[in-house]
């Protein structure tokens, strides 16, 4: 057999082969994923009229989407996440795999707005376009002021870097498409696992993964926007860090 080098040529041709073949799989292989996204977002929009219809059971549950919440937050977002109400997701009709994500709140001492909305265009792949509607905080009360000072001081676009940043700092992140699909596509039709904590409850390392482990019952989630106090932060001590997605 000839060698070159002390390298099998043939065999070095035959790896080169095997790669080229690999990445034919690939493009395949993407092209599936593509078309399960389209077709995912494709069969949310049907469902909702089944959504509209949930939000009126949801409605009846004490703290429903905080519950499902809490993994994605820092406990210093705890209060102000405490006034949440639902959880919309609005797709458009022609390009369902675009959509927005509304947090609802009621009023609470922190910031004015309703909804707090964030738009994603992924019509372009591998270029969302993304719109952040303004948060209007009330004074002293921006809880996303220490990470825009950071992020101002290291000239960067966004939060991504410091996960320990306020989850209200994602309706300011350039991108953050990576937790509005967990939000969107997982999250949102799936909500009623994430309340009783079914997600991955057959794989613990998933279950600790979204916070849905012991944390979430050591959370003070009974304790509503009346009835927060200071005083609880011996249990936020206590809780441990929470782990979410990165945001982009």
């Amino acid at each position: 057999m000839t060698t070159e080098n002390g390298t099998d040529i043939e065999l070095e041709r035959s790896l080169e082969a095997l790669n080229t073949i690999n990445q034919d799989i690939n493009l395949i292989v993407e092209q599936l994923i593509d078309e399960e996204a389209a077709l995912h977002a494709k069969y949310e929009l049907k469902k909702a009229p089944l959504y509209k219809k949930r939000q009126g059971v949801i409605a009846k549950i004490p703290k429903f989407w905080l519950t499902c919440v809490t993994s994605l937050i820092e406990m210093e977002d705890a209060e102000a996440i405490s006034y949440l109400e639902d959880i919309e997701i609005e797709r458009s009709i022609e390009t369902p795999i675009n959509y927005k994500v509304m947090f609802v709140f009621g009023e609470n001492p922190y910031f004015s707005n309703n909804k707090l909305i964030k738009e994603f265009d992924l019509s372009d792949k591998g270029n969302a376009k993304v719109t952040n509607h303004k948060i209007d905080w009330k004074s002293g009360k921006d809880l996303t002021a220490t990470a825009k000072k950071e992020e101002a001081e290291n000239d960067s676009d966004d939060f991504s870097e410091n996960e320990e940043s306020s989850f209200f700092c994602w309706f300011d992140d350039e991108n953050g498409s990576e937790l509005a699909d967990l939000i969107a596509n997982d999250l949102f039709p799936n909500a009623g696992m994430y309340y009783t904590g079914a997600v991955g409850s057959d794989d613990e390392d998933e279950l600790i993964s979204f916070g849905l482990d012991s944390g979430v019952e050591n959370a003070d989630l009974d304790s509503g926007p009346e009835n927060f106090d200071e005083s609880d932060d011996e249990v936020v001590e206590d809780a441990p860090a929470t782990k979410r997605p990165k945001r982009e």
